[in-house]
């Protein structure tokens, strides 16, 4: 077996200056700033609401982080406890929120700098990485990958910022790994471990990166079978520790299978139709590469119906099927000659294989986020293929300028000109898209008309921001019509959407057309008969109506189908106080806090429901409870102060003490 060396340069001459080399990078650092710069003032939205403005955790700013690092992602949305830890990112959330709340500017400022960032390093990685190739070559690779429009998502949305984090320490990871392997220096190994378990902690899916480990190794430094397979396994130690850490941490480390709703990933409807099935993953990944080619039209959703359920007789799907078997014993055939295509080949399919839905159904469709590491793979082969179609030299060559470096071979410098200029105006534009949820949602439902999800999304967002006044009164038919349409639409595309009919069933309440509400309050009860959640809502519709006794009905079917339903339990004391039977409103308000002590609206209507019974102390002491878990609930503050000026008049009345 050979000796572990690094091939000798293809020519004497020396290598670029460490100015010319800063040089390079911080121009391609500045070309990922500008790239973004319009999204600086951007304000949240999509998947923003879920991790930070919606997340009570984040929202807790620097005291909620030490829970975030022992909770799930969505904890603080939903408070379960399973499937996704990605503790690096939540971190970076809740500083920002405790350092400017509710500002999404600042957030917006970090992801622009984490992207400059990780094309300042990528340069750097590329060009050890190919120590032997004609700067060009790294340079065009990492121009281009800069500035390809599919990386819109995962920088102008702020929630993204796991994946940012997770290809910025992966780029780290593998830079310390060939540092290792050419000075033996422990450090970089210590260093390399480090960036590896941070990259998993930012996400999951870093996990992929150990396939370049050797792959890089092997291709272009030369390494022996034994040292790529040595390094793999050093790594796998960071690799072990976050998977122990995740499991003290997760209550469950996956969420496959039949617990994905359609909504999530339309591949469930295959139903273990094996050739739907996996037709549809190879037509999705297809699509990708589609998108690779030409980035058009994007979109922040393709959940169901966006994507429909194809065979092994679309065109697409056995083209994408032939492709990528192809594809990949090439590079298996190319592989023992150590070359850079096999490199590429396998680094795409690596990266992308854990949310392919080939191996196994993950929790979404598709997305264009799901890009962000393979790009770099099929960037590579794109530019060596362009620098052998232009001739460019491969051979390491010294240049003493940038221009010098421009006009070295102008076919290739004016064919990727060319490119990066379509790709700066697509990507300027894709970003004003991600504006806001207005912006997004109205781009997107034309660019993916089937996915009943944007039409919920942007029909619920409508009604909110009515609700939430952050339009004026001019604007609130328009509104309620475009919500209506989209919802209507939703219902239309996936009969099922629940949420779609809650969000009708809202938008007739606000009109005051309460038999239009009613009607889809109980349609979705009919149509799913054991959704505890549908019967909630039913309730409350009925509480609106000052129908108690009907509310109370449906409300305990709600709690029979989930006995530990907290917001079913305080719906129905608020039945039976509405009724004026505030014994039985004082015991559900009771059991709501035993299932929930930190619900705040239980503590409250508890307070009041005792001081509907003049029992004052136990009103004080409730509603005290509720103000201390919403010091700023200018509600509670008046509640809380005419009860102890009742508890007082009431004492000067009968002459008692009042404490």
């Amino acid at each position: 077996m050979k000796k572990d060396k690094q091939q000798k340069p293809a020519t004497k001459k020396a290598a670029p200056t460490n100015q010319f080399v800063f040089i390079l990078s911080v121009t391609c650092a500045l070309i990922g700033f500008m790239l973004y710069a319009n999204t600086l003032n951007h304000e949240y939205a999509f998947d923003d609401f879920p991790t930070i403005y919606g997340n009570r955790i984040t929202m807790m700013g620097f005291a909620g982080i030490p829970t975030l690092l022992k909770t799930a992602f969505w904890y603080g949305l939903d408070g379960k406890n399973d499937w996704l830890y990605r503790p690096l990112s939540m971190v970076m959330f809740a500083t920002e929120w405790g350092l400017a709340p509710n500002k999404p500017a600042l957030s917006h400022w970090v992801n622009v700098l984490v992207y400059a960032l990780t094309g300042f390093f990528l340069f750097r990685f590329l060009l050890d990485l190919l120590s032997n190739y004609n700067i060009l070559i790294p340079l065009g690779i990492t121009v281009l990958w800069l500035a390809h429009p599919i990386h819109t998502e995962v920088v102008a949305n702020i929630k993204s910022r796991d994946e940012l984090m997770c290809f910025l320490f992966s780029v780290l990871y593998l830079h310390q790994i060939l540092k290792y392997f050419e000075n033996k220096q422990i450090y970089n190994l210590l260093l390399a471990c480090l960036y590896f378990f941070l990259a998993l902690m930012s996400k999951e899916s870093g996990i992929t990166i150990l396939a370049a480990t050797p792959l890089m190794l092997w291709c272009f430094k030369n390494a022996t079978i034994k040292t790529c397979i040595t390094l793999t396994c050093i790594t796998l130690i960071p690799a072990a520790l976050y998977i122990f850490i995740r499991g003290l941490v997760l209550t469950s480390q996956l969420n496959l299978g039949d617990a994905i709703p359609i909504i999530d990933n339309s591949l469930v409807g295959a139903k273990g139709d094996f050739n739907l099935e996996k037709g549809t993953a190879f037509y999705i990944l297809g699509r990708y590469i589609l998108l690779l080619f030409f980035p058009h039209p994007m979109s922040s959703d393709y959940s169901f119906n966006a994507i429909p359920l194809v065979g092994f007789s679309n065109l697409l799907a056995l083209t994408a099927l032939i492709l990528h078997v192809a594809a990949g014993i090439y590079a298996l055939y190319l592989l023992p000659k150590r070359n850079a295509y096999a490199f590429g080949i396998l680094f795409y399919l690596a990266t992308i294989s854990v949310v392919a839905n080939v191996l196994f159904l993950t929790r979404s469709t598709m997305a264009d986020r799901f890009l962000y590491m393979p790009s770099l793979g099929f960037i590579l082969i794109l530019i060596l293929m362009l620098a052998k179609i232009s001739k460019l030299s491969f051979t390491k060559i010294t240049f003493g300028s940038l221009n010098h470096l421009l006009q070295f071979n102008k076919t290739f410098s004016y064919a990727l000109t060319i490119i990066l200029v379509l790709c700066f105006g697509k990507t300027w534009s894709r970003n004003k898209d991600w504006k806001n949820d207005t912006s997004i949602f109205s781009a997107d439902v034309e660019h993916e008309p089937n996915s009943s999800r944007l039409r919920f999304l942007y029909g619920n967002h409508m009604i909110q921001d009515v609700k939430q006044k952050k339009v004026g009164p001019e604007k609130t038919v328009e509104y309620y019509s475009i919500a209506e349409t989209q919802l209507k639409k939703c219902i239309e595309i996936h009969p099922d959407y629940f949420e779609a009919y809650f969000g009708l069933g809202d938008l007739y309440v606000q009109r005051n057309d309460m038999k239009q509400a009613m009607y889809y309050y109980k349609t979705i009860v009919q149509r799913m008969p054991n959704l505890a959640l549908g019967y909630n809502n039913l309730g409350n519709m009925y509480f609106k109506v000052q129908q108690y006794d009907s509310a109370i009905t449906v409300l305990q079917k709600a709690i029979v189908l989930m006995p530990d339903y907290a917001d079913a339990y305080n719906n129905l004391g608020s039945a039976y106080f509405g009724k004026g039977d505030y014994n039985n409103a004082i015991k559900y308000y009771l059991k709501t806090i035993e299932l929930s002590p930190n619900y705040v609206d239980a503590w409250k209507n508890l307070g009041s429901s005792y001081g509907s019974i003049k029992d004052y102390d136990k009103s004080i002491d409730a509603f005290s409870n509720a103000l201390s878990l919403s010091p700023n609930d200018a509600d509670i503050k008046r509640f809380l102060d005419l009860t102890i000026n009742f508890k007082n008049q009431a004492a000067a009345t009968t002459g008692m003490p009042t404490n």
